[in-house]
Formats: C-alpha cells, sequence, structure tokens
C-alpha cells in the first residue's frame, strides 16, 4: 500500500488527513506495514475505527498508543518534541558535534559509542534503554474547585502541633497510672477480704468441682451461714452492733 493511496481513500470517505507516516524498523532499516495516521478532528472523526476495508485490503484501525517514556528528537537530541518541530541547534549522537547525525563524517559503524545524553559507553542517544531518557509518570487526580491556598490550609490543620502532642501523650500515661493504681488498690482490698473470710476462697474452690448450678447454689447457701455465724460471733467480741445475721437451712430432696 502506498501512503498517497491511503490517504487519497481517507479523504474520499469525508476525514481530514494532516499527515501519513509509514513505521520503520530502524535496527533491520525495512518498512512495516504499519502506517500512522494523523486526522483532524472534525465532523465524524472517529468513524475511522469502524473502517474494515481500505483500498481492496482488510485493514484494522487502532487508537495510537504512547510509550510511557518521552519522546527524543533526532534534531539536538533532546527530549519531549520532534525534530519537525525543534529550533534548537543540531546535534551528532556519533561525535556531538554541532550538525546533523546524516551529515556526520563518521560513515562507518562505531563499536564503542558514547552517549552524549547521559555519558555512558556502548550506546547511541537514541537508545530507548538509555538512563537520561525521561519516564512518563501518570498526572495526579486534580480536585476541581480546589485552590493552592486551600489545599495549604488543609495540610496545616490535619498536621498535629508537638506541644498538644506531647500534652496528649501526658494525659495519657497520666489516665494509665490512675488505672493502674485502681486496679492495685481493688487488689488489696480484695486480698484482705479472703485473709478475713477464707471461707470465700474455699467456696470459689468448691464451685470449680460442681457438676451443675444447684450444687453452686448449695455450696454458696453454705457458706453465707458460715459468714453469718462469723459476723455474729465478731460482733459479741467487738461489742458492735449487728446489722444483720442469716442463717440458710438447705435441703435436698
Amino acid at each position: 500500500m502506498d501512503k498517497q493511496e491511503i490517504q487519497q481513500c481517507l479523504q474520499e470517505k469525508g476525514f481530514k488527513i494532516v499527515r501519513i507516516t509509514q513505521m520503520k524498523n530502524f535496527r533491520e532499516k525495512s518498512l512495516l506495514p504499519l502506517f500512522l495516521t494523523d486526522v483532524k478532528k472534525i465532523g465524524n472523526y472517529t468513524n475511522i475505527y469502524n473502517i474494515k476495508e481500505l483500498c481492496y485490503y482488510r485493514v484494522k484501525v487502532e487508537p495510537y498508543r504512547k510509550r510511557k517514556k518521552a519522546t527524543i528528537c533526532f534534531n539536538c537530541s533532546g527530549f519531549f518534541h520532534s525534530a519537525r518541530n525543534c529550533h534548537m541547534r543540531p546535534r551528532c549522537i556519533k561525535c556531538n558535534g554541532e550538525h546533523a547525525t546524516r551529515d556526520c563524517s563518521i560513515t562507518e559503524k562505531i563499536i564503542e559509542p558514547t552517549c552524549i545524553n547521559c555519558g555512558e559507553k556502548g550506546h547511541l542517544a537514541a537508545w530507548k534503554g538509555c538512563k537520561a531518557l525521561p519516564v512518563i509518570t501518570k498526572p495526579a487526580v486534580r480536585q476541581n474547585k480546589k485552590t493552592y491556598a486551600h489545599a495549604a490550609t488543609v495540610q496545616k490543620k490535619t498536621t498535629p502541633n508537638p506541644e498538644e502532642k506531647s500534652k496528649e501523650v501526658e494525659v495519657e500515661q497520666t489516665t494509665d497510672l490512675s488505672d493502674l493504681k485502681e486496679s492495685l488498690q481493688t487488689l488489696r482490698e480484695l486480698k484482705t477480704l479472703l485473709q478475713e473470710f477464707p471461707t470465700l476462697l474455699e467456696a470459689a474452690r468448691l464451685c470449680r468441682q460442681a457438676k451443675n448450678k444447684q450444687e453452686k447454689i448449695l455450696i454458696v447457701l453454705n457458706t453465707g451461714e458460715r459468714l453469718s455465724t462469723l459476723t455474729a460471733a465478731t460482733s459479741s467480741l467487738t461489742s458492735l452492733p449487728l446489722r444483720r445475721c442469716e442463717i440458710f437451712n438447705s435441703t435436698t430432696y
């Protein structure tokens, strides 16, 4: 297929063609059966993807897939522009002279070339694996109706103040210490209670060995009977008034 023939067929179908470029394999220096077509965004230009036949050939039209790395200029060996739109001084990728690469006096193949962009040996500036070739990253998602001043204000609010943070840490430490003191005091009171009334500890041990709830209830009632007797005896010895004294008698049938 010829470029002019393709352009004529597309123009007959109502498309405005800017230019058509046939893709090339630079390593093998051979043309590929791929054509890069630049179409003006006029009318129903998206219908070009529906074309299945062109110039008596079956074709497949796909959108252009951009590379993740920046384009390189073949005039100045710079990035992010092409030689067609370049207004810089030419730079040869072979000898780094101020002339186009095609006009260089070096015609034979260079065994160990030096890159004019990164300075490393072993490749030219047009090599895709050069470390000086910028990698295009995806832009961050932009939030509509949000100014730089608003973003800076939100960032200041979210950043904690060191003094406030230290105060929060002190409050947390004080709370933890008070909780620990209260727990220790409760344990001391419980220890004193068990020392005064050892029957409570004995009842807890017996409840572990009980087989059902009824046995546990009987153990608790018997313990209550003993405590009532001890309380009455303590009241008589200390000459203190007895507020409550109950004796439980349990019988099972």
